[in-house]
């Protein structure tokens, strides 16, 4: 039993849509693969649920990670079979690219997270708690 089927088997809808939605992040490319297992072993379940939402993006230019994240919570919220295939669209599409989105996007040119923004916030406050103290001392002892 392949980790899709196994995934598919999955009684619990939330787990199952949870999984899905891992497996296309880890397995981009396996469109294919993964709509022909589930035709073969899903067809008796029920789990696709009405589309709502706002329309998809259809030009692949603007398909960037935020976009592929923000379709991955709304695929969890609604899992409907419209949003499913734009997801495995989206996926394929950004792992044949992804040299494209590593630091190009127009919005953002340097990307600052984890250790790096905290030393930089910590860095800011001290040197910030530094030049009060010295201004304070300089009219303290400027007045004295």
């Amino acid at each position: 039993m392949s980790v899709l089927e196994q995934i598919l088997s999955i009684k619990n809808p939330i787990e199952l849509h949870q999984s899905l939605v891992r497996y296309i992040t880890d397995h981009p490319n396996e469109k294919e693969h993964i709509l022909r297992v589930m035709d073969k072993t899903a067809h008796h379940l029920t789990f696709w649920e009405e589309n709502l939402g706002e329309p998809f993006e259809t030009n692949p230019n603007k398909w960037t990670d935020i976009y592929f994240r923000n379709l991955q919570i709304q695929l969890v919220n609604n899992f409907s079979k419209e949003k499913f295939l734009h997801t495995l669209d989206v996926a394929s599409y950004l792992d044949q690219h992804q040299s494209q989105f590593l630091s190009e996007s127009e919005n953002e040119r340097i990307k600052l997270y984890g250790n790096t923004m905290g030393i930089i916030m910590v860095a800011g406050v001290a040197v910030f708690i530094v030049a009060v103290i010295l201004i304070v001392f300089y009219f303290k002892n400027k007045y004295v």
